[in-house]
């Protein structure tokens, strides 16, 4: 039992440190810091042991210099060395250092007092030389990095077979160059010293121990590696030639201006000055790419070669392969060379790395391309933005003065090591400035009339920045972003977009020729003046606006739709830079929308109307009524009228009141299933910048951005469609079997007895006829009852102004006369704004209600004698509008002396309502999400704002809108709900 008892614990304790195999965290090598390995097995970054650390073999720990190494079971010791000792070279023992002292700081002997010494602790046999010793090299070899190696063939070639260099040569980076030839390449400060951008200028150890080197033995010797070490030079300078002496000008001076004279082994660097736009439109590329992910040219075959700072091909493969930004892209470069997908990628590096975990190499770009059956490269040409000529940013400027290149870094941590000795730059100190591609961005642009799927080359623009080595111990990132941009001639588009709102623009000016023609009239104006020109403006703000939004949208959904679903591609999306044209469309779209929104609302409140009611008074009743009318009849006696009941005019009042902001389209439903489809349903991923097409977030994270033009479409295609559906749920279920709420407005004033009288402009306006058919409507219930089935069953007259007819609404056209005597009933009361609390003193409050009572018995009589034909100079005829004036909404008819009612039985007066501008509302709603949506790029914050404005808008309509109805129809506010 207890064996049982001891296993039990011992498997508890072994299983609870048990590493778990199935759920690691993530490692890179790059993620190991400075004394950590990466452990093969484990694939972790694990700690080295006390006095170890890493190497060149990034997967095992070494001991310090200055301590031995000891295996004890197959595990590593190291162990110290005793004073004035230091490490053998196979690190297994500890020795003495003979004739040099000790450094105890770095655990090594001091260097040999002569160059033309080693220091070593073996000799060639193996055998133990009792120390570490300075060792002579012989007369054929020299000092190398791990002994003596022999000497370059330039020492032979000058001294004739021996290991020498004459006094007529001179010793220079490891080889023997003849004074003579080196005279050719002179000395001089310039070819060495870099001028970074942030003003700190410096001695490269770099250039110093290498340029003249190379500059030689590339040009008397075709040493090809010397001519990309030189060449090298060259792009860390950024190709500037026109300072001082260095390494660009003496390549251009020596190999010239471009690749035309350029001979075999060296590089190419610089395209032909000033030719630019000839280089990136040239049409050598017969390949026909393709969105069909089946078909083998349906990624872009970029190959890279790597190239070292001392001129050796390190690699030669795929862009994905070989270029390395950063480490976030390294898993999406299959976006990156996808055809037709934009990628857009940054990320973030740690200052410290770019001193410690990349190198600095060189790369050119060619893409792949068969020429008939023959396989080909092109060279990818590269715009260095940072590349200066004469102080200027020459490739931030136009096209036509572009000097294009071909090499590029993408992280210089060489050229800041500054320099101290011409031989020792490798030995240096961190760099004291580093330089980094802060943005990396591949143009293709498509080729449009000579077929589908045709490109022009690729063009590859960086934009260099720097960080100086004050930074490295801080905590400072960097970012760094990498992007592919497919594009298509911008002139065209923007050509084309133009012309079609240039010739859409005339036909709304003339259209708004004709509105303002139509308001002109309608206000009896006689003359051109000032507020006709602000009417114009106002017109064709809000037509020049509907325009913008039309042609950008169909422009937009084209775009989307076709570029979504070509299988043979002959168009591209327009790039985000590119899209700025239709968001500034889109913008003043939305101002000019605005501002007709805003001259809608304040019409609306700003209307003249009256609320006539055509009951009569009747005999007074026998009970005693304190407010009885006390009147004289033909006889001159008193007589006693019962008064009317003012409460069908408050009643219609308020339902007018609330019928101002009645819209077929809800706001809040509308943005909330416009949302619901966008976010939740996942049509908003349908508008990034790939052909294609999913619901689904994009695979490839945020690598793929989102396209405007598919945003803009997608939005707005789903917002109409939901606009469309209410309005066809509006108007052809919920109005006709469920409320028709301007129809039984109507109704309403013909059952209340009561009619409206509406003058939206000065001459011009809208007469809603409710006088009852049966004479009077102030009754009981049973008596409306009666009425009602006295009407369903034709036993009494129509309710049309007409006898036999029953269109209750008309438009009307009035004469001056009429609105000279409309104005003067109301002259005493134009200061007053309707029946309010009284304020002040109870005399003065009393002297206005009296005069409101009077000026609205004195309209009720005025507009009843003249809806009956009973005023000799005033009086009306009923017509029909001219089709063309149907259209136009513009009256041909002139009033002269009588006022024209034209029969409407399409309730037009309801463009005195929101119910009557929806489609100026729905429009204004759209360009609001659109403009929001365009400054936040936020669907969700682009619903909230609209929403809250909307309704703000509503409110400020409807509490203005019942101040305009209490003053114009002398209602007292006190009764408007």
């Amino acid at each position: 039992m207890c064996w049982k008892v001891i296993l039990a614990v011992y498997l508890l304790t072994h299983l609870t440190h048990a590493r778990n195999f199935e759920f690691i965290a993530y490692h890179d090598l790059i993620q190991c810091q400075e004394r950590d390995y990466f452990n093969p097995v484990t694939l972790q970054c694990t700690n080295c042991p006390p006095n170890q650390t890493v190497y060149d073999n990034p997967y095992a720990c070494e001991c310090l210099p200055g301590f031995k190494s000891l295996y004890k079971e197959k595990e590593l010791i190291c162990e110290p060395c005793p004073a004035l000792h230091v490490t053998s070279s196979d690190k297994l023992t500890c020795i003495p250092c003979l004739g040099s002292a000790v450094n105890e700081t770095l655990g090594e002997c001091d260097p040999c007092p002569l160059t033309s010494q080693v220091m070593a602790d073996k000799g060639l046999n193996g055998t133990s030389l009792g120390g570490m010793v300075c060792v002579k090299c012989s007369n054929d070899t020299v000092p190398g990095a791990k002994g003596c190696v022999p000497c370059h063939a330039s020492y032979y070639a000058a001294s004739g077979g021996f290991c020498v260099c004459p006094e007529t040569h001179e010793e220079l980076g490891g080889t023997c160059i003849p004074l003579a030839e080196l005279s050719k390449i002179p000395d001089r400060k310039s070819t060495y010293t870099i001028q970074y951008a942030g003003g700190l200028a410096l001695e490269s150890a770099f250039l110093k121990a290498h340029f003249r080197a190379a500059a030689h033995s590339c040009t008397f010797q075709q040493n090809s590696s010397a001519c990309h070490t030189l060449s090298n030079m060259c792009v860390l300078l950024h190709y500037e030639f026109d300072g001082d002496f260095n390494a660009c000008q003496y390549y251009r001076e020596e190999f010239g201006e471009n690749y035309i004279t350029l001979p075999d082994h060296v590089p190419w660097l610089y395209y032909p000055e000033g030719e630019a736009n000839v280089y990136t439109s040239k049409t050598k590329l017969k390949t026909t790419y393709s969105f069909n992910d089946g078909d083998p040219n349906s990624s872009l075959n970029f190959t890279v070669a790597k190239y070292s700072a001392d001129g050796h091909l390190l690699e030669y493969g795929r862009l994905e392969e070989v270029l390395t930004l950063c480490p976030l892209i390294d898993f999406r470069f299959d976006a990156v060379v996808k055809f037709g997908v934009t990628f857009s990628q940054q990320c973030f590096l740690n200052v410290k790395d770019l001193w410690d975990t990349y190198e600095t190499v060189f790369y050119d770009v060619f893409l792949q391309y068969y020429d008939k059956e023959e396989h080909m490269m092109y060279a990818v040409p590269v715009l260095n933005r940072n590349y200066k000529e004469n102080g200027v940013l020459l490739n931030q400027e136009s096209e036509m003065k572009w000097q294009l290149t071909r090499r590029f870094f993408l992280i210089d941590n060489l050229s800041g090591r500054e320099a101290g000795s011409p031989n020792a730059w490798d030995e240096e100190e961190r760099a004291r400035v580093v330089r980094y591609v802060r943005n990396m961005e591949i143009i293709i642009q498509l080729r449009e009339g000579e077929g589908h799927g045709l490109i022009y080359p690729p063009l590859i623009k960086l934009t260099y920045d720097e960080v100086e080595d004050n930074y490295y111990d801080s905590n400072r990132k960097v970012e760094v972003g990498l992007k592919v941009q497919y594009t298509m001639n911008f002139s065209k588009i923007q050509e084309d977009l133009s012309i079609a709102i240039g010739v859409v623009s005339c036909f709304a000016v003339l259209w708004s020729i004709i509105a303002t023609w139509s308001w002109f009239r309608r206000c009896g104006r006689v003359g051109l003046d000032i507020p006709t020109i602000f009417h114009f403006v106002i017109v064709v703000c809000g037509n020049l606006a509907t325009v913008f939004w039309l042609v950008m949208f169909f422009s937009c959904l084209y775009w989307t739709i076709f570029f979504k679903r070509q299988d043979v591609v002959h168009l591209f999306l327009l790039t985000q830079h590119q899209e700025t044209v239709i968001k500034q469309y889109l913008i003043a779209a939305w101002f000019l929308k605005l501002v007709q929104v805003v001259y809608v609302v304040y019409v609306q409140i700003t209307i003249d109307m009256f609320i006539i009611d055509w009951e009569q008074p009747r005999a007074r009743n026998s009970i005693p009524h304190p407010q009885l009318n006390m009147s004289l009849d033909d006889e001159g006696k008193q007589r006693a009228e019962q008064p009317i009941s003012i409460w069908r005019t408050y009643f219609i009042a308020n339902e007018w009141n609330e019928l101002q902001t009645h819209r077929k389209v809800n706001i809040g439903l509308q943005l909330f299933l416009t949302l619901l489809f966008l976010k939740v349903m996942g049509f908003e991923n349908l508008s990034i910048m790939s052909p294609d097409s999913s619901f689904q977030d994009d695979p490839q994270g945020s690598s793929v951005p989102q396209s405007f033009v598919c945003r803009f479409a997608i939005s707005i295609s789903i917002y109409l469609a939901i606009v469309v559906a209410q309005w066809l749920f509006k108007l052809m279920i919920y109005e006709r079997y469920v409320e028709n709420k301007l129809q039984q407005f109507i109704d309403l004033c013909s059952i209340a007895n009561i009619s409206i009288f509406i003058l939206e402009h000065k001459m011009y306006g809208y007469y809603i006829h409710g006088r009852s058919a049966h004479g009077f409507a102030d009754v009981d219930m049973q008596s409306i009852y009666e009425q009602m089935k006295r009407e369903e069953e034709d036993l009494c007259g129509h309710r049309g102004l007409e006898p036999s007819s029953e269109c209750q609404t008309f438009e009307v056209a009035v004469t001056p006369r009429f609105r000279e005597k409309y104005d003067t009933i109301l002259q005493p009361l134009h200061r007053r704004r309707g029946l309010g609390r009284p304020a002040g003193r109870i005399r003065m409050a009393s002297d206005q209600l009296e005069q409101s009572f009077q000026a609205h018995e004195a309209l009720k009589r005025f507009f009843g004698m003249f809806l009956q034909h009973a005023l000799k100079n005033l009086d009306y005829i009923i017509k029909e509008k001219l089709f063309l004036e149907g259209l136009l909404d513009l009256e041909f008819q002139e009033t002269d002396d009588r006022c024209l009612l034209f029969r409407d039985n399409k309730h037009t007066f309801r463009r005195v309502l929101f119910y009557g501008h929806e489609a100026t509302f729905v429009l204004f709603e759209m360009l609001l999400f659109t403009f929001i949506d365009i400054v936040s790029g936020d669907f969700v914050l682009a619903a909230v704002v609209t929403f809250t404005l909307v309704v703000l808008l509503e409110k400020v309509c409807s509490a203005s809108g019942r101040n305009n109805v209490v003053h114009k129809t002398l209602v007292d506010q006190r009764f408007l709900m």
